[in-house]
């Protein structure tokens, strides 16, 4: 990579990211031994799911006040703060009739998370060349899915030796190595005030992510793709796959070690093919596209029929690796298509989407489940990821530009 500020935003948001998965861990923890109760645990993810909406929200306010480096770098100081105070309120304050400020604490953390995220995603494009824009995509998504499906596994190892305190200490630790670390991330930023932007109507600059992306169809295709994924993204937490494991495959819990591993690696090696191919990726970027929304579906749907252990290690690999050149080809797109401070607004509203959508769907599928059986929820997963096929493969004609192409676009939106 030309700026080696990439490499720091690289760093510092992986700590952010692992951070964020250990210090969830912790609270769930703390919060089960207080309660020893599933309704308390359950409703962690319920606020993260609504303080990352409410920041999705509220985003683009910031955006047209202050360049993307500063949101990015406050959010995350002031993220540490409130860890800190988390921290000590667990050690020294927490109990049942407390319990209620965990909530509190989880909402304005992921509250602030909503405006780190689409500044930090809406950066590099700034602090990469043109042409090694995906292999900066592959790298950072790449990392950020190895951290979140192996920081969830390490964090129950770390919780079972430090207990909460002690892993929420850790992830104080990483936030404030995160926080020196975006410290010295370079970027030429123009002002705010040179930017086009809204100011002058607050619900105008609010909405405005969500005016760019409904008018532009290769922004509406991608989004609603993103969209059918969120929705079907919840057969691969533990609450599904846990009973899927046990009733359908019919062995151990261990096994949901091997097969998050699996998927683990998928992820991983699409990574690196991203990375080492990113010149052919680039130059056939639809159907790399098209392929992995396909790929996806199939997987989904045999890994949902699936009876044999062995070949379900296979189905969830092969998941991966197409996910993850799907999500990467995705963003290389977006990033190519929408400029610097409007970026980051698109994506805001991006986060809020999966936010909800993946909220919403959680107990959704939970229900189904419930109601029927554990199969009938990879049906409705793979429904859902035929949709976002569907929705690509009838609207290839507007995702025809390369990224070599796109350059003359960004050009043409400055």
């Amino acid at each position: 990579m030309k700026n080696r500020s990439f490499k720091v935003l690289l760093a510092g948001q992986s700590l952010a990211d692992a951070g964020d998965v250990f210090y969830i861990v912790a609270l769930i923890t703390s919060v089960y031994n207080i309660t020893n109760s599933l309704f308390y645990v359950s409703l962690v993810p319920v606020i993260n799911m609504l303080g990352g909406f409410l920041g999705g929200l509220l985003a683009p306010l910031l955006i047209d006040r202050f360049k993307l480096k500063k949101i990015l770098f406050n959010s995350q100081l002031i993220k540490t703060c409130f860890l800190l105070m988390l921290t000590l309120y667990v050690s020294s304050l927490l109990s049942q009739d407390t319990i209620v400020t965990i909530y509190i604490f989880i909402f304005f953390i992921t509250f602030l998370d909503s405006f780190s995220n689409p500044a930090s995603s809406a950066l590099i494009p700034q602090l990469v060349s043109e042409e090694n824009l995906l292999k900066a995509n592959s790298l950072m998504s790449s990392i950020r899915q190895f951290i979140q499906m192996g920081g969830w596994a390490a964090g129950g190892i770390l919780a079972a030796f430090l207990h909460s305190n002690g892993l929420l200490m850790l992830t104080f630790s990483l936030y404030v190595l995160s926080t020196c670390l975006l410290a010295f991330v370079k970027v030429n930023e123009k002002k705010p005030s040179e930017e086009r932007s809204v100011k002058g109507n607050k619900m105008a600059s609010m909405f405005e992510g969500w005016r760019i992306i409904a008018e532009d169809k290769r922004l509406r295709v991608l989004h609603l793709t993103l969209t059918f994924s969120s929705i079907a993204s919840p057969v691969w937490v533990s609450s599904i796959l846990y009973p899927f494991i046990d009733i359908r495959l019919g062995v151990g819990t261990e096994w949901w070690g091997y097969i998050n591993t699996s998927l683990l690696s998928g992820l991983f090696l699409a990574g690196i093919l991203a990375y080492r191919q990113s010149d052919f990726i680039n130059n056939h970027i639809r159907n790399v596209l098209l392929i992995g929304g396909f790929m996806v579906f199939l997987m989904t749907l045999l890994f949902g029929l699936n009876v044999n252990p062995i070949l379900s290690l296979l189905l969830i690999g092969m998941f991966g690796l197409f996910e993850e050149l799907r999500m990467i080809t995705i963003h290389t797109i977006i990033q190519s298509l929408v400029r610097e401070k409007l970026l980051a607004k698109v994506y805001a509203v991006q986060s809020s989407i999966i936010m909800v959508t993946f909220g919403l769907s959680t107990l959704m599928m939970g229900m189904l489940g419930q109601r029927y059986s554990i199969v009938v929820v990879f049906i409705v997963a793979s429904i859902s990821l035929c949709f976002s096929f569907i929705n690509l493969i009838t609207s290839r004609k507007y995702l025809t530009l390369t990224v070599a192409k796109f350059k003359d676009n960004l050009k043409n939106q400055l």
